[in-house]
């Protein structure tokens, strides 16, 4: 008995994600391009990656006022959009993962739902592969509105559409009920495969940040950094951003190896030495929000296992930059009074080296105050001086470079900061 296209269709296997070309009884099927290639269809509607790398752009530009006008505006724009992501990714992130399965998994319904109508060779009708059509739009429209401006799901859904409608279309014309049953089954697996959760968890990571996130923390260098989040007061949610490492397998370059976190980004015992060191900085009366980062090189992918980074994030020895949001500018000033007042300051500066010279750089207050222990041996009997660097930027309080030794002393303390968003 000859066996049908179908038969055929399932002998070369899910897992095999319909590569290349299938030729099934003389008939050569379209390639099924690769789910992670430009092939998807979701790319921003600029025409950057699909993952919303956009580089700039903002759903919150601040140019409402809103009561956030205050002294140095264009930072205070800057981090808005960075705490205004930061915390999209910390609420809202996996409740717009939900709606992106959901719409994905009510595609497969109505798939499924056709195919079981489909028992007669003149069964398959126009109007099927029109509904189907209508799922597939639906749900890219529902995905974006859930995902965008973030992530860009909507030509990924809509490619996967217009790949299988076409085909669907000219066989319930010919009244072909195998080839039409045959696509049906593609069209399912082409659905499902961008709903696993590996699947996502790579096209639309928060582990690590990817996005346009990382842009906007380091527009100085986004490829060259690894930076650590956390935003403790919303489900405790931390992470690490930085641009996702190759699988190690490449043929041009050979097996590589890359680095190994084996701790949490800024887990809470490191986000408590950070405030303590902070001291009366720690303002939480009128916050609405608290941000840690920290700024370090990226590890580059070894040649050997032995030799690739290994550790937890703190061993990059990233620069640290605490973030207080405010209701409105005018609280963030009296916050940064009461802050300056239990301390003392030694004049202003900018916190990068290269911008010293600049007429516009910002000048952050050389800050110190007396609020924790020592850090030098065996004077532990002395109260510990702090010296750091403060400034409000509208409703922000940001603060940076606290340590024991004084600002003269540690030259080349910044690190990877002067290509965060607060140097730029």
């Amino acid at each position: 008995m000859q066996r049908t296209r179908r038969d055929l269709l399932a002998g070369v296997g899910v897992a095999a994600g319909f590569a290349g070309c299938l030729g099934v009884d003389g008939v050569t099927y379209p390639d099924e391009p690769d789910s992670e290639g430009d092939a998807d269809g979701g790319t921003a509607p600029d025409g950057s990656d699909g993952d919303g790398s956009d580089g700039d752009g903002s759903d919150d530009d601040g140019s409402d006022d809103d009561g956030r006008s205050g002294p140095n505006p264009a930072l205070a724009a800057a981090t808005r959009g960075v705490v205004g992501d930061a915390l999209w990714f910390a609420t809202s992130y996996e409740a717009a993962i939900r709606v992106y399965r959901e719409a994905t998994a009510d595609v497969l319904a109505d798939v499924d739902a056709v195919r079981e109508s489909v028992r007669e060779a003149t069964d398959p009708t126009v109007g099927m592969a029109e509904r189907l059509e209508a799922a597939g739009y639906d749900a890219a429209e529902r995905a974006a509105a859930a995902l965008e401006p973030h992530f860009y799901p909507a030509g990924l859904l809509r490619s996967r559409t217009d790949r299988h409608v076409p085909v669907l279309d000219r066989f319930a014309r010919r009244n072909d009920a195998d080839r039409f049953a045959e696509e049906l089954e593609r069209m399912r697996l082409s659905f499902f495969q961008i709903r696993t959760p590996i699947y996502v968890g790579r096209r639309f990571s928060r582990d690590p940040i990817h996005n346009r996130l990382l842009d906007r923390l380091a527009p100085g260098d986004p490829d060259g950094v690894v930076v650590e989040l956390a935003v403790p007061e919303r489900r405790r949610f931390a992470t690490l951003a930085h641009r996702p490492y190759p699988d190690g397998d490449d043929e041009d370059d050979g097996e590589t190896y890359p680095p190994t976190f084996t701790d949490d980004a800024l887990p809470a015992a490191r986000r408590e030495s950070l405030r303590e060191r902070l001291g009366p900085v720690v303002r939480p009366d009128g916050r609405t929000a608290e941000l840690f980062f920290t700024f370090a090189d990226r590890p580059e992918p070894a040649d050997r296992r032995g030799d690739a980074f290994r550790g937890p994030p703190s061993e990059l020895d990233g620069a640290p930059l605490h973030v207080q949001r405010y209701a409105d500018a005018e609280t963030a000033s009296d916050r940064l009074a009461d802050a300056l007042a239990a301390g003392a300051t030694e004049g202003r500066e900018p916190i990068s080296p290269a911008t010293e010279a600049a007429d516009d750089a910002v000048e952050w207050h050389r800050y110190y105050h007396r609020e924790v222990g020592s850090d030098r041996t065996d004077l532990g009997e002395f109260a510990g001086v702090q010296y750091g660097y403060l400034l409000q930027a509208g409703e922000f309080v940001l603060a940076t470079g606290f340590s024991g030794d004084a600002w003269e002393e540690r030259p080349r303390w910044q690190g990877r900061l002067p290509d965060a968003w607060v140097a730029a």
